[in-house]
């Protein structure tokens, strides 16, 4: 996730509605506060960056791929992520991070392609901020 930081990679990713959320988050402050159940998204590889130049907003770019596609998971998955949302990002070095806030939520898409098929999550887009280090309210 983070470019300084080479061992730590994506290990776990949770999504959380945002309708079904409350945030306490102050711009400019690297934590976040989160009430809500975020649901586990079954990824068999993820990656995570962010670029951040002065002045400018975050670039921010996830991908990550879910292998378990049988029907009834396939839409549960499409349903969820149909709507704006937080996602919560575990790291292999034990830090969480929540990607995108009550104001500036997260849309992922998805596509289904490949032998056996495989869901891919993407987004690429411009935020005002950073991940934000994650706590719970």
């Amino acid at each position: 996730m983070n470019r300084n930081d080479k061992r730590a990679a994506i290990c776990r990713l949770d999504f959380l509605p945002i309708g079904q959320a409350t945030v306490r988050n102050k711009p400019g402050q690297p934590g976040i506060q989160v009430q809500g159940t975020f649901i586990k998204l079954p990824i068999s590889s993820g990656e995570f960056q962010e670029s951040e130049t002065n002045g400018n907003p975050v670039e921010q770019e996830l991908e990550a791929v879910i292998t378990d596609t049988n029907a009834g998971h396939l839409e549960e998955y499409r349903r969820l992520l149909a709507d704006y949302g937080l996602l919560l990002v575990t790291l292999t070095n034990g830090d969480q991070r929540v990607i995108g806030t009550d104001e500036f939520p997260v849309l992922v898409s998805t596509e289904l392609s490949g032998s056996p098929q495989s869901l891919t999550l993407s987004f690429k887009r411009d935020s005002p901020e950073p991940a934000k280090t994650y706590s719970s309210l």
